[in-house]
């Protein structure tokens, strides 16, 4: 019972993250019901206290905002060599060369922000707990993956 009110807790709390990035999956509802089953399951899979789970949650959730941040100055500079070549103007090759290099430095950046994520985790999680967690997401990835694009499949034609 005392888990079912800390999992109500927590799934309030963060429902403020959620709401606000509303606009980066088509089905609001969704990518809703997808993080709150990522949530439960991580609770049960590193098998968390309380005092641990609010930790967690509050430290990945300032890890996923600054993913965010950063994969949005990534879609800036995207779309800033996409509306060069929409205009049909001319780029040189070191402006294209410029974007092309702060673009790869923001996936460096991202990847770094990981690495240090993970790092910062051993105050918090056990090592066993980290690497069930990097297991986890990384099975709870491919799974969503899998049902997207089982979701996108046309049906066959019955004949």
């Amino acid at each position: 019972m005392k888990t079912t009110y800390l999992i109500l807790i927590l799934l309030f709390i963060f429902s403020g993250s959620i709401f606000s990035q509303r606009d980066k999956w088509r089905d609001d509802k969704m990518r809703e019901k997808f993080e709150q089953l990522e949530k439960i399951k991580l609770i049960e899979i590193l098998e968390m206290n309380e005092e641990t789970t609010l930790r967690f949650f509050a430290r990945k959730s300032e890890h996923q905002k600054q993913q965010d941040q950063i994969q949005d100055k990534i879609k800036e500079k995207i779309d800033n060599l996409e509306v060069i070549f929409k205009s049909g103007r001319v780029a040189t090759v070191e402006e294209l060369k410029t974007n092309i290099n702060e673009i790869n430095a923001l996936h460096t950046e991202i990847e770094k922000n990981r690495t240090d994520f993970i790092n910062s985790l051993s105050d918090i999680l056990s090592y066993d707990q980290i690497a069930k967690l990097l297991i986890f997401e990384r099975n709870f990835r491919d799974e969503i993956r899998r049902l997207i694009i089982k979701d996108r499949k046309p049906p066959m034609d019955r004949e």
